[in-house]
């Protein structure tokens, strides 16, 4: 059997209600030459009976049932058994459009770039968006590379921050879901995931590793991912340890970043970051307390953590927010004087 162009990853754990939509969309795809890999993390509803049954019908899947640790390992798991050429990623809560892989399998031939990065469609937004609403993001105006040490270093501080006049927190956005990776760099160099149980992103870190091991990457003005808003997932419920795992992000790029980028270079990538996480912090803490009727004092108490850490006051003390988008600023403004209250009444708006 020839190698596949493209192997395609899908951590699998209770989404009974998404699945097959995500599988279909992977089946469907106009690049045929795929293998597709369903990692079942012992799903407790019908999840692994619908990857077993959707396997029967098509030979190009293969479905991995193991014991539950989470996305990041599932993926770890679905990387020891893929043959392509390529790989890419999709969370099984999600689904993407039909020309995804080809197009993205198109670009790196064309090019011959080690990473292809394309864009996201938000499909019923953010947090506080309305139902139905779909966001098109794209992080390129045309086919642009990154080749020399100083673009790929840029772009490895882009995927985890960006400069204070960039309308985005990420210049380059940091999902995993959105790229193709050449194989064999993931095989040569043993890039893994690490465990989204113990931090933030693990996404971001499997990105600034692989990055570390390319002489070529590539985005492009395209747009095939559907982010479905599904809250259960990680990314939009509320975790009370969530700034316990940013913290241990932070640690984790900046110990990557301090091998060949100067502090000075990084730092204010990593300020932005921290902001965006303290503002999503702040908000579902707020919304938390708002939907469980918390009364204000403790509500103060857990704003007051993320606002007083240092890891906040760093980045906010010397930062200059005067060159933020206006929401932005606003909301740094409010977290840097600690001024609680406006912080409620801002979020307040924004979700209304």
């Amino acid at each position: 059997m020839s190698q596949p162009k493209v192997s395609i990853i899908v951590p699998v754990y209770n989404v009974e209600k998404y699945l097959e939509r995500c599988i279909n969309s992977l089946r469907n795809q106009t690049l045929s030459d795929i293998e597709i890999i369903l990692v079942d993390d012992s799903s407790s509803d019908s999840s692994l009976e619908i990857c077993i049954k959707a396997a029967q019908g098509d030979s190009r899947i293969k479905v991995i049932h193991k014991e539950n640790e989470g996305a990041g390992f599932a993926r770890n798991a679905a990387l020891q058994i893929a043959t392509g050429e390529y790989i890419g990623f999709a969370d099984s809560d999600d689904f993407v459009e039909a020309d995804m892989f080809e197009t993205l399998y198109d670009k790196a031939q064309k090019y011959n770039t080690e990473l292809v990065m394309s864009g996201v469609l938000f499909v019923d937004g953010n947090m506080f968006s309305e139902e139905g609403e779909c966001v098109r993001k794209t992080y390129f105006d045309k086919d642009t590379h990154f080749e020399t040490d100083e673009e790929l270093k840029e772009l490895r501080m882009g995927i985890v921050g960006a400069l204070p006049d960039n309308e985005d927190d990420s210049k380059y956005g940091m999902s995993i879901w959105k790229n193709l990776f050449k194989h064999q760099i993931i095989k040569d160099n043993n890039i893994v995931f690490e465990s989204e149980r113990q931090m933030l992103s693990e996404d971001a870190l499997f990105m600034i590793d692989y990055i570390s091991c390319i002489k070529k990457a590539t985005g492009i003005n395209e747009a095939f991912y559907n982010y479905c808003r599904n809250e259960d997932s990680i990314s939009k419920s509320y975790k009370k340890d969530r700034f316990e795992k940013s913290l241990v992000f932070v640690e984790e790029v900046e110990k990557r970043f301090k091998k060949d980028i100067e502090p000075k270079e990084y730092q204010i990538y990593i300020d932005r970051f921290w902001q965006a996480m303290c503002r999503v912090l702040c908000a579902q803490e707020i919304m938390h307390a708002t939907d469980n009727n918390i009364k204000f004092t403790d509500l103060k108490k857990r704003l007051k953590a993320v606002c007083t850490h240092s890891h906040t006051v760093r980045a906010l003390s010397s930062y200059p927010i005067c060159k933020l988008p206006l929401k932005q600023r606003v909301f740094a403004y409010a977290m840097k004087q600690r001024l609680y209250f406006l912080l409620k009444l801002l979020v307040g708006i924004r979700s209304k």
